[in-house]
């Protein structure tokens, strides 16, 4: 790969603050006696490729703590047009063979991260100043709020002479501020292959077989979730009916199994829409338009707009109940320029815009939907508000519930189940919603977004974060899960995992992923469905818990008295009794207070 365009390049030179050299190996490594190329010294200058000012983009600087180690301290203020415009580099202190073995190793930490997981995105890669053939390594790093370590082993693919040696620390993929540290940059030469070198595989605490978290949350499960399936036959006389066949079988369950959906593919005849829509059918009880109905984007293209309304249709004619995603998104990068424009020239007019849009498309699907995401993200984007009215996030709320009265009105938001800095962001979000219900904002439930980046958080942290959310007296839903990664065991994993973790939860009503095939998703990495529509180990993992474990089917026999007992997860059952030539078929709607079901031949 090649990356010739770069707009701010951090460069480190002279003499400075020392280089963390301290560095921890096995035994037999350390017999080898590596020889460390990274710089001893380090210090901030800036190199401009297009003669802006770097600080006005990023800032980088090296500081020695009490301990004399280097803590490096990256942060880029907007996103960039390529990942590799916003570079930190350091030159090797020594020349490179061509066939070395190397070992790079540093920790690294999220002081912040705008995107949706919380977790920082950085590559690291190792190439010769002007060569035009590969770089001896690139690899992606994600970190969140904790220290994380990496060991990254790769092979030299050039002779890189003193002074010619580039290792780099790319982060212009999004606006983050991370923390580096203890880097070191190991040369083993041709002493070891690179099979015998430390490798960061991401994992998670409680992943193991037979881990005693799962065994309790599976426990719970089957408390808070499933209840006894009473049946008792009898003749036209009243009387029990033994030997009779009893077919019961889950229609619909109570809790919210969804997906994003694409307009286009639902809305148009394409080469991928049968199967699109024969998983879709197979996978989820639950839809939502993933981007026709965004503030922003609604009305902002005609033809789009046609398909949103047609893809709705073809869910709400195959019985999906769906949730409106999203009324208002108060960040400028959200909305067209043009919105921007109106709210700096006419407040008045912004706020009416707005609110006619609320209006429009709460009328348009009023009765039609389960809940409106009424305002998304507000934690987080807030660029709107200084153009608009105190507390005009109240109104929003109480104009989209005077029109769609029976539809759960949400706030949905990121950061809180995915990191150490959940529980912090989880009460300020608490806090948020009890001031906006106090002024009087209809906030029938809240919505969680579930994104996951390179390190899952331990799932019974993800239930005690659930726990939180107790006291506010609301439901909640996992509202946009992925889990973006190409570790697809881990992931797989993890998705399972996850999945135990909110269902288990009383508080958690719903689970909606964020899209499941690869073409048709915001993280290509995160889908359940390779292009060519294999399943993934994801798409396994869902489908063992969702479509067997938790979804009630079977078929008995009425004992002596006539009876048949089970115990399934709630929700709309059909149950078909056949006796010789007589069948009858009742639906039934399993839950807490259901009481036992008698059925007349």
């Amino acid at each position: 790969m090649k990356y010739k365009k770069v707009f701010v390049l951090l460069l480190l030179v002279c003499a400075g603050a020392s280089a963390q050299r301290s560095y921890k190996l096995t035994s037999d490594l350390e017999a080898l006696k590596p020889t460390n190329i990274f710089p001893e010294n380090a210090q901030t200058d800036f190199v401009l490729r297009d003669g802006s000012k770097a600080d006005k983009k990023a800032t980088f600087e090296g500081k020695t703590d009490k301990d004399g180690n280097t803590i490096f301290t990256a942060e880029v203020f907007a996103t960039a047009k390529s990942h590799y415009d916003v570079n930190v580099k350091w030159i090797c202190s020594k020349p490179v063979k061509k066939g070395d073995v190397i070992l790079a190793k540093l920790a690294m930490r999220a002081l912040y991260a705008r995107q949706e997981s919380g977790e920082a995105v950085v590559n690291f890669y190792m190439s010769r100043k002007n060569y035009d053939g590969d770089k001896s390594i690139i690899i992606q790093l994600g970190a969140g709020p904790e220290w994380k370590e990496y060991d990254i082993p790769f092979t030299a693919l050039t002779d890189i002479p003193l002074g010619e040696g580039e290792i780099y620390l790319s982060l212009g993929a999004l606006p983050q501020k991370v923390e580096i540290k203890d880097v070191v940059v190991l040369n083993f030469e041709n002493k070891i292959s690179l099979e015998k070198l430390p490798v960061t595989r991401f994992t998670y605490l409680g992943r193991e077989k037979n881990a005693a978290w799962r065994t309790k949350a599976l426990k719970k499960i089957e408390e808070i979730r499933t209840a006894p399936i009473a049946i008792h036959i009898t003749d036209s006389k009243g009387n029990a009916v033994k030997g009779a066949k009893v077919e019961v079988k889950m229609k619909t369950s109570e809790f919210i199994w969804g997906t994003a959906v694409n307009e286009e593919i639902l809305a148009e005849d394409l080469p991928d829409s049968n199967e699109y829509e024969k998983n879709l059918l197979e996978l989820f009880n639950t839809a939502v338009i993933e981007n026709g109905f965004k503030g922003g984007s609604w009305k902002q293209n005609e033809k789009k707009q046609q398909q949103t309304i047609k893809a709705f249709e073809w869910l709400e004619k195959n019985g999906f109940r769906q949730r409106g995603h999203n009324l208002v998104w108060p960040a400028w990068k959200f909305n067209p320029a043009s919105v921007k424009t109106l709210a700096e020239k006419d407040p008045k007019a912004f706020e009416k815009y707005i609110e006619d849009e609320i209006r429009e498309k709460t009328s348009i699907l009023k009765g039609r939907v389960i809940g409106w995401d009424v305002i998304n993200e507000l934690v987080h984007e807030k660029e709107f508000f200084a153009y608009l009215p105190k507390d005009i996030e109240v109104k929003w709320f109480q104009i989209a519930k005077s029109i769609d009265p029976q539809a759960q009105m949400f706030i949905n938001e990121y950061g809180m189940l995915n990191s150490i800095a959940s529980p912090k962001n989880i009460k300020e979000y608490l806090q948020l919603i009890s001031e906006l219900r106090t002024k009087g904002a209809p906030v029938d439930a809240i919505g969680i977004q579930g994104h996951v980046g390179r390190q899952p958080r331990n799932p019974e942290q993800v239930i005690s974060d659930l726990e939180l959310f107790k006291s506010s007296g609301l439901p909640v839903q996992i509202t946009e899960f992925d889990i973006n990664m190409k570790d697809e065991e881990l992931q797989a994993d993890y998705t399972r995992d996850f999945l135990i973790a909110c269902y288990s939860s009383p508080v958690v009503t719903g689970f909606t992923i964020w899209g499941f095939w690869q073409p048709k998703h915001w993280k290509p990495d995160a889908a359940m469905f390779r292009k060519d529509w294999t399943a993934k180990p994801n798409a396994q993992a869902w489908r063992d818990l969702v479509t067997k474990e938790w979804k009630t089917n079977f078929i008995k026999q009425s004992d002596s008295k006539g009876d048949v007992s089970s115990r399934g997860h709630f929700g709309l059952y059909e149950i078909t009794v056949t006796n010789g030539s007589v069948v009858k078929k009742v639906m039934y709607q399993l839950n807490k207070e259901s009481q036992k079901l008698d059925i007349k031949l």
